[in-house]
């Protein structure tokens, strides 16, 4: 029991750690946001593109960590970004960094929630204090479930890539601390069929928009090295919607949509899902 505890204490310590410097990094990622509006307002139509990417990762990890507010602010930014009036997405661009800013600079002093408010309010609206994360997490108990799983009891061997290293390392300390996996994680398309190629993997975690390609031509060029790889079953990790992902239903081989944000005791149970649904 104690082991437990100890445990459970250690996981939350650095889940902590890690959300800290998930929140220290939105004071830049508001300044990319500012800069990119700015562009698109002086007529550079590639800004566009920075606007989309960089809220959908912000949409995709804000959540993880109790943001929803920012959640919903990065997504309604992704959505327009591409085709919106320059001057309504450079509002939208300033609501979000107004948000992020104000979550990052609370963070750094010290959590005072008094210290940092907008003038037009957005900070109070947009950027709550972050729930409490899952204190009732049952490690122990995930990881033998799992452990039940591999063969001779031993750790399944799980792949996951993301291009944002915030959200790589949230999946990896949920994989590893959470789950009990045999985590291998990447930040490339390119690194994650490398390694489909010289290891075997009982389920993939994938992000569906990377920058080299994204998750419908990796799950095609995973498909195409043959062996296991051509049947692991691979999870599309997206902020997006079902809607927006509608392609992921006629990839081949088992492909699962999963959403972001995710919680980590709940991803796991989904990964567990995925594997008793469809065993190599």
């Amino acid at each position: 029991m104690e082991d437990e505890r100890d445990g459970r204490k250690a996981f939350e310590e650095r889940l902590s750690e890690l959300k800290q410097r998930m929140e220290a990094g939105l004071v830049a990622r508001a300044k990319t946001l500012r800069d990119a509006a700015t562009q698109l307002l002086a007529g550079d139509e590639t800004a566009r593109k920075v606007l989309k990417t960089e809220s959908h990762k912000l949409r995709g990890i804000a959540g993880s960590y109790g943001y929803e507010a920012l959640t919903e602010l990065a997504a309604e930014l992704e959505k327009r970004a591409s085709l919106s009036p320059p001057s309504h997405v450079q509002q939208l661009a300033t609501r979000l960094a107004e948000a992020a800013e104000a979550v990052g600079r609370r963070s750094m002093s010290s959590g005072s929630s008094d210290s940092i408010r907008s003038p037009t309010q957005v900070v109070a609206d947009a950027a709550p204090p972050p729930r409490r994360s899952n204190s009732s997490m049952r490690i122990k108990a995930q990881k033998a479930t799992l452990r039940g799983l591999g063969a001779h009891g031993g750790a399944l061997r799980v792949l996951a890539m993301d291009d944002d290293a915030t959200t790589l390392r949230l999946l990896n300390l949920t994989l590893k601390e959470v789950g009990g996996f045999d985590a291998v994680v990447v930040t490339s398309a390119r690194e994650a069929l490398a390694q489909l190629g010289v290891r075997d993997f009982v389920v993939v975690i994938s992000d569906a928009m990377m920058p080299d390609m994204n998750g419908q031509e990796f799950v095609r060029a995973a498909r195409k090295l043959g062996g296991l790889a051509a049947r692991v079953p691979i999870i599309i990790l997206s902020a997006a919607t079902r809607d927006e992902l509608e392609w992921h239903a006629a990839l081949p081989g088992p492909v699962v949509w999963l959403r972001k944000p995710f919680m980590p005791s709940g991803l796991v149970q989904d990964i567990a899902r995925v594997v008793k649904q469809h065993p190599l």
